[in-house]
């Protein structure tokens, strides 16, 4: 062996772990809290290694969260470290069974942990707190409260304060803030408007937030919240709907022509706990009810919900009055708003005083109107002829007076081309005019003149 070749392998003695035998062997924290997830490891060494599929312990469904591989010698000779990560999120306690790995064609089985789950409680410590309250222990279903949760902490580089997440309740955030007190402790706080959706008695868990300390420097762990108790209340009556409200109705016309359609538009306001606005309807005998559209506005801290329908009928009808009950959070009671009716005046009268009228017209009165139109039209027609003529014979005058006036025979020819092409008369005399001398120019231009103003070539 060269010298090379053994500095080598002192080289790699000292990087890669000697083992002298293959094993296995599972490895998991004692406990865990209720609701977290619990990540344990499963290790084998060997030249040859088969883990066994692990998809349920205790029936809880098992993933298998990474593989990773290590070089280590076994007997002087590169073997394989296989870790495998798993992870599953059980509720009780919960036992690891004993794993059956091939190493070298061999089965060898791993020791079975004992994981104990405990409930979530708040984390007791003069360097942090981990709080929340609510505003309402007994609020009703649907109804509106506030979620505050704070932490105090000193000596903290870092953390990070999970979103609660509650079944059976709706959460929003609304502000988050922090600041350093007079103590000089950093503070969060954060609200939240929270919204129970059905009765019955709650418990608030525990939220958890994840710290980074300061000593021992960089260490993490996780810290949690105290637990809430509270009632949520039913709706008085069995009714669905609580709040506060405003209901109004109003019309874009009372007056229409038969069949064209009248906008109503419905318009509830306040706070409360509905969502929407689509429940509400209305029908009307001998009409036709059309639904346009909903939509949701907001003005303040209020929400004003709008409905329009289009109703078409052929005669008078009534758009009734609409309501809602509902209970009155600020009053404390049942209480039933209404809107007004409108009564639709349907215009159709002239229509059929017009029927009525063709009815009575006789014969003779046809015949008059006949007669009297074509009259009309004879002397339209007349009074146009008559017209034309006068404006004919004026511009007659005016081009004969202009024509007359040109002593120059190039001067004519220039003024005269727009005839040319309308009479072939006049287009011979043109074309003779252009060859001709000023002797005989007299002449022929009286002649031209002739043809444009009486040959009816204008």
């Amino acid at each position: 062996m060269t010298v090379k070749n053994l500095g080598s392998m002192i080289f790699l003695l000292f990087c890669i772990p000697l083992e002298l035998y293959a094993w296995v062997q599972t490895t998991a924290p004692k406990e865990i809290v209720k609701t977290e997830t619990l990540e344990f490891r499963v290790v084998a060494k060997g030249f040859h290694v088969t883990f066994p599929m692990i998809e349920y312990i205790d029936g809880y469904v098992v993933q298998n969260v990474k593989t990773f591989h290590e070089a280590t010698l076994i007997h002087a000779k590169k073997a394989d470290k296989v870790t495998k990560i798993y992870s599953l999120t059980p509720t009780e306690d919960v036992i690891l069974p004993a794993f059956s790995i091939k190493v070298d064609g061999k089965v060898e089985k791993t020791q079975p942990l004992h994981v104990k789950v405990k409930k979530r409680t708040q984390t007791h410590s003069p360097d942090y707190k981990l709080s929340m309250n609510i505003s309402n222990i007994t609020p009703m279903v649907g109804e509106k409260f506030l979620l505050h949760v704070r932490l105090v902490s000193k000596n903290v580089e870092d953390y990070t304060v999970e979103t609660p997440r509650f079944n059976d309740f709706a959460l929003q955030e609304i502000s988050d803030k922090e600041y350093e007190n007079n103590k000089g402790e950093w503070v969060e706080e954060l609200s939240y408007e929270i919204i129970a959706q059905k009765s019955g008695p709650f418990v608030l868990n525990p939220i958890k937030a994840a710290i980074e300390l300061s000593t021992p420097k960089y260490a993490k762990r996780n810290i949690y919240s105290n637990a809430l108790r509270l009632e949520v209340k039913k709706i008085p009556n069995n009714l669905t709907v609580m709040g506060s409200y405003e209901l109004n109705a109003s019309v874009n016309v009372k007056h229409v022509q038969k069949n064209q359609p009248v906008q109503l538009t419905l318009s509830l306001q306040g706070e409360g706990n509905i969502n929407n606005f689509d429940d509400i309807n209305i029908s009307i005998e001998g009409a036709t009810v059309y639904e346009k559209r909903t939509k949701k506005l907001h003005r303040g801290e209020e929400e004003i919900y709008q409905k329009s329908f289009e109703i078409v009928s052929d005669k008078n009808f009534t758009i009734p009055s609409v309501s809602l009950e509902y209970f009155d959070i600020k009053e404390q009671r049942v209480k039933e708003i209404t809107t007004q009716a409108f009564a639709i005046h349907v215009e159709d009268a002239v229509l059929e005083e017009r029927t009525k009228t063709k009815q009575r017209t006789t014969r003779m009165e046809k015949a008059v109107y006949f007669l009297s139109g074509v009259f009309v039209t004879l002397f339209l027609v007349y009074m146009y002829q008559v017209l034309k003529n006068t404006t004919k014979t004026d511009k007659q005058k005016r081009i004969k007076k202009e024509l007359q006036s040109i002593g120059d025979k190039e001067k004519f020819l220039k003024k005269i081309v727009p005839y040319l092409g309308k009479n072939r008369s006049l287009d011979r005399l043109l074309y003779t005019l252009e060859n001709v001398e000023n002797s005989e120019f007299k002449q022929l231009k009286k002649e031209i003149i002739r043809y444009i103003c009486e040959e009816d070539i204008l």
